[in-house]
């Protein structure tokens, strides 16, 4: 697997090595984002594991992954779950396999990638965090509260996402819809494009929607819709870590 940007030159080969070149005048934190991000998630998929694009929390051993692009609401409803008593396991990418018919997830490293707004929200000063990202404005925020140091299964997965209309709208997401979802929001899915639904990877996706409950959250675009949003986050979250 290779990768060529304004940073650097990586390669990954056979699940064990990862080499890069740092191109002229690169960022050296920006080179860091990349090794941790598409660099570990090339690794990871080699090995025969799934580099999934999300955030997760983990609460008596049950962990549930969140997803989403930027901007609808992934960072806020991690934040609340976690000042909520939920423990950190991963922003932005996660790892996960498929075990005996159940999906474990571990814990990546104790950053979280935030947007301004949300950083200012949380009481951050600019001058201590890393910014990363000129697009969407983000920095990347050490995390020191609970964090899980051990590989957990993961009980559920929850899409968040913008809906039309004037109301939060919450569903399962149910069949062949459970594997796209998977699919859909794989670290790599912009590189991989088609290749993503070949057997070496798509088996995989097909394992892990087969083992985890699903579920869509939706906001409209505009206003403040979090105290719906968390009602309908808390609901899937009781169910599927419940003591079973």
């Amino acid at each position: 697997s290779f990768i060529e940007n304004k940073t650097l030159y990586m390669w990954a080969e056979e699940g064990t090595t990862l080499y890069f070149k740092r191109k002229n005048n690169a960022n050296e934190q920006y080179v860091r984002t990349y090794l941790l991000g598409f660099g570990l998630a090339m690794l990871m998929m080699q090995r025969g594991e799934l580099a999934l694009h999300c955030s997760v929390v983990m609460n008596n051993d049950r962990a549930v992954i969140l997803c989403g692009e930027s901007g609808c609401g992934k960072s806020t409803v991690t934040a609340n779950l976690l000042d909520s008593g939920w423990s950190f396991m991963a922003d932005d990418m996660a790892v996960v396999s498929v075990k005996g018919g159940e999906v474990f997830v571990r814990p990546a490293f104790p950053y979280q990638k935030l947007c301004r707004d949300a950083a200012l929200a949380k009481g951050y000063h600019m001058e201590n965090m890393i910014y990363i990202d000129e697009e969407k404005d983000k920095f990347l925020v050490p995390y020191t509260g609970n964090f899980s140091l051990y590989p957990v299964p993961v009980r559920g997965m929850c899409m968040l996402g913008i809906v039309s209309g004037k109301q939060v709208v919450s569903a399962k997401i149910k069949g062949m819809d459970q594997f796209h979802l998977v699919a859909n929001n794989l670290f790599l899915r912009h590189l991989l494009g088609a290749k993503k639904y070949e057997p070496k990877i798509g088996q995989l996706c097909l394992k892990m929607a087969a083992s985890v409950p699903c579920g869509f959250i939706g906001r409209p675009q505009k206003g403040d819709y979090i105290e719906a949003i968390m009602d309908s986050a808390t609901e899937f979250l009781n169910e599927w870590t419940a003591e079973k």
